[in-house]
């Protein structure tokens, strides 16, 4: 195949322990390896030296993509930066009809690849042509120098560049070292011990169990339209509505009104940090209380827990090992959450769903579903649930639990659910846990 090679020279050589965040996924990365890999399509009238030029600029830019994580003389990583280096981009010659095949053939190659992160850089390219033409730019990186959000970050940046509007400095001056050194300070500390007291505060409570496990994802129009009904009636966001119901369908199955859960949490709350290409995502914790009020009331403290978990989602993640090492010496069993949620539509603003608001049920009679073996796993003793890009809702049960009940039926006790509160009906708005029960129990399955 053939290549174009670029030479790049950024700012600075430069070393630094890993983040907080890099240091989870580095630990994360010996038991499952996975890399990020997106499509980017080209405006026309581009030439292959001008895609050059523009992966050129994105590893001087940003220098999470020139970062290696060699180990020291103990076998600790940590991260260094170089300034100078070559990188091979790869030219996939295609023709106009086999275009989507080839592309999909590259993204099949670059998420096969494993990067050596001890001496690899942090992404690579490859650029697909036709009739020598540029038409899609695709990139791979590693995991451990960009996450799934940084990795759109880039794609921004790169647009922006493309479309020759960039102003150069593109981005802060804060960069994955920078994010290090931060994290090292007195004040870093400082936050990461109050990020870990609250963690302490909230895992104390919670034993681990449940292994195996099934699973289900439902494409409901009418759940995404009542989710986006309630959220403009109490003012919050459709993450915390979609929370709420998943708590109380949780909290029903279990058995009791207070509830443990876990978000992962992007901690890209800030222009800076939404542009920061690198790996920023860690966990929060998070209790609800009063599932067994009223919807209002649940929804509400959805959101006001939720956003009380994201501020504690800074912390180091090896002191928090430490600390829970320490909390289950004396236990059989590690802690662990009831259910985990992840919201992995971004920060993009939901679609606007107001024009089905009147025709909910109807809607409901479209509601597709499909049964999958691999889905997102969380961290939940019960369930693991997630929303993806398209705003399709996933549910993993782990069985030693829900033996009886399908991952297809806890699905429809969360749409029946949030439509009828979105619908003004008495029983979901003001006895919520009740109307789940009744409903689970409407399947032939005592919860």
């Amino acid at each position: 195949m053939d290549k174009i090679t670029i030479g790049f020279e950024g700012e600075r050589d430069a070393i630094a322990p890993l983040t907080w965040a890099q240091w989870r996924t580095w630990q994360g990365s010996r038991l499952k390896y996975r890399s990020f890999v997106y499509v980017q399509p080209l405006p026309q009238g581009k030439t292959l030296r001008e895609v050059g030029d523009a992966v050129k600029w994105a590893y001087e830019e940003f220098e999470s993509l020139r970062t290696i994580f060699p180990a020291d003389a103990d076998g600790e990583p940590y991260q260094r930066v170089s300034k100078k280096g070559l990188v091979d981009i790869l030219i996939v010659k295609s023709e106009e009809s086999a275009i989507e095949t080839d592309i999909e053939s590259i993204t099949r190659q670059f998420r096969g690849e494993r990067f050596d992160t001890t001496t690899d850089f942090g992404a690579v390219f490859a650029v697909v042509t036709s009739a020598d033409d540029p038409t899609h730019l695709i990139c791979a990186a590693s995991h451990l120098a960009v996450d799934a959000h940084g990795l759109m970050a880039l794609r921004r940046a790169l647009d922006v560049y493309f479309s020759g509007e960039h102003v150069e400095p593109f981005t802060s001056q804060l960069q994955p070292i920078e994010r290090a050194r931060l994290e090292q300070s007195e004040k870093g500390q400082q936050k990461s011990a109050r990020a870990l007291a609250y963690w302490r505060e909230v895992l104390e409570r919670f034993p681990r169990d449940g292994e195996t496990s099934r699973s289900a994802v439902m494409n409901s129009s009418a759940l995404k339209a009542a989710a986006y009904v309630i959220s403009k009636n109490h003012r919050v966001s459709t993450s915390a509505v979609y929370l709420a119901s998943v708590a109380i369908i949780a909290g029903t199955l279990i058995g009791r009104s207070r509830i443990s859960f876990l978000l992962p949490s992007s901690n890209r709350w800030t222009p800076e940090e939404q542009s920061f290409v690198g790996e920023l995502v860690q966990f929060s914790p998070g209790v609800m209380e009063s599932l067994g009020g009223a919807f209002g009331d649940v929804v509400r403290d959805a959101s006001q827990a939720s956003i009380r978990g994201y501020m504690s989602s800074h912390y180091d993640e090896r002191a928090l090992a430490g600390m829970l090492q320490d909390m289950d010496e004396s236990r059989e069993s590690r802690r662990a959450f009831d259910f985990t949620f992840n919201d992995l539509r971004g920060s993009t603003e939901p679609e606007d769903y107001s024009g089905l608001a009147g025709n909910l049920r109807d809607a409901m009679g479209q509601t597709q579903f499909e049964i999958r073996e691999q889905l997102y796993r969380g961290q939940g003793r019960f369930l693991s649930v997630a929303l993806d890009g398209a705003g399709a809702i996933s549910i993993v049960i782990h069985d030693s639990h829900f033996e009886e009940m399908s991952a297809r039926r806890i699905l429809l006790a969360i749409e029946d659910l949030v439509v009828g509160v979105a619908m003004g009906e008495a029983e979901p708005i003001e006895c919520p846990m009740d109307f789940a029960k009744n409903y689970l129990e409407r399947s032939g399955v005592t919860p």
